[in-house]
C-alpha cells in the first residue's frame, strides 16, 4: 500500500476530527447541540434519543476515518463506510427539499453542512479504494 498522499491525510483528519466533535457534541449535550446548529430546531422538537443516535454515527464515522490515517488499510474499509452514512444523510435531506419539508434555512444549510461532507467522503472513499491512498 502506497503512503497516503498529503492532501488526503488532511482531508480525513479534517472530516474525523469535525465528525467526533459533532459526535460528541450530540451524545454530551443533545439539546444544546439541537439549540446550536442552524436550522436543526425547525425540523421538529428535539428527541434526546434520535440525537443521540446520530451523534453516534458521526462518533463512528470519525474516529473510522481517524483509524485509518493510524492504519492505512482500514482506510478504504472506514471511508467506504462513512461515504455511505454521511451519502445517504445527504439523501434524505434532498427529498426532504424536494417533498416541501425543510425550512429556508435548512435549505440553505444543507447543502454545505450535509452535502459538502458527504460529496468530500465519497472523493475520499473512491481514492482509498482505488488504491490512492
Amino acid at each position: 500500500m502506497r503512503p497516503i498522499p498529503s492532501w488526503l491525510s488532511v482531508l480525513t483528519l479534517v472530516l474525523g476530527l469535525g465528525f467526533v466533535a459533532n459526535g460528541l457534541f450530540m451524545l454530551a449535550a443533545p439539546f444544546d447541540w439541537y439549540l446550536a446548529v442552524p436550522g436543526v430546531s425547525d425540523t421538529g422538537p428535539p428527541n434526546r434519543h434520535f440525537i443521540g443516535d446520530i451523534g453516534g454515527a458521526y462518533l463512528a464515522t470519525g474516529l473510522g476515518l481517524l483509524a485509518g490515517l493510524r492504519w492505512p488499510w482500514l482506510l478504504p474499509g472506514t471511508a467506504l463506510a462513512a461515504a455511505l452514512f454521511h451519502g445517504f444523510h445527504a439523501l434524505v435531506h434532498v427529498l426532504d427539499g424536494l417533498a416541501g419539508r425543510c425550512t429556508p434555512v435548512q435549505l440553505q444549510l444543507d447543502p454545505f453542512a450535509v452535502g459538502v461532507p458527504a460529496v468530500l467522503l465519497v472523493i475520499l472513499a473512491v481514492a482509498a479504494v482505488r488504491g490512492r491512498a
